[in-house]
């Protein structure tokens, strides 16, 4: 019964389920395998970028791949910088992301504002003792999940 439903509803949104669906999956399986044979050390920031910048109409999916890189390029290099400084303290994780929200509000990038923020905090509390190599990596592997 609940699969009739599934299959009835997805007849009724036409085809965007389904090319969401195999895009997502494909996307998916390909930045992980790439991730893996670069022999990166986080192929989970290539899986999520592939799925979350999937859109059904392409142009969609570009203008969230932008977002998504500038978002972590901008935590990433303002929690390094932080952490470089400042070291890994609570007060830091804070300062981190207070920052990337008003640096985001106030270039117009609002966006990204939260995605910078949580990248930013998170590169300052994991990763405090090398924030560059880390930020090396996740960048790495962004930019190959959205480029899928």
């Amino acid at each position: 019964m609940i699969g009739a439903r599934i299959q009835e509803r997805i007849r009724q949104l036409g085809g965007r389920p389904r090319v969401i669906g195999v895009r997502c999956a494909l996307a998916a399986l390909a930045s992980v395998r790439v991730s893996h044979f670069l022999g990166l050390h986080y192929p989970i920031y290539a899986l999520v970028a592939a799925i979350l910048v999937t859109e059904y109409p392409g142009h969609e999916t570009r203008k969230q791949s932008l977002t998504r890189f500038l978002g972590n390029a901008l935590g990433i290099t303002a929690g390094a910088v932080l952490s470089t400084f400042l070291g890994g303290q609570p007060w830091v994780i804070g300062l981190a992301a207070c920052i990337m929200v008003l640096v985001c509000y106030y270039f117009d990038f609002e966006a990204a504002a939260k995605l910078s923020a949580f990248v930013a905090a998170l590169t300052v509390m994991d990763h405090s003792t090398t924030p560059w190599i880390y930020g090396r990596d996740r960048i790495t592997e962004t930019l190959i999940g959205i480029g899928f």
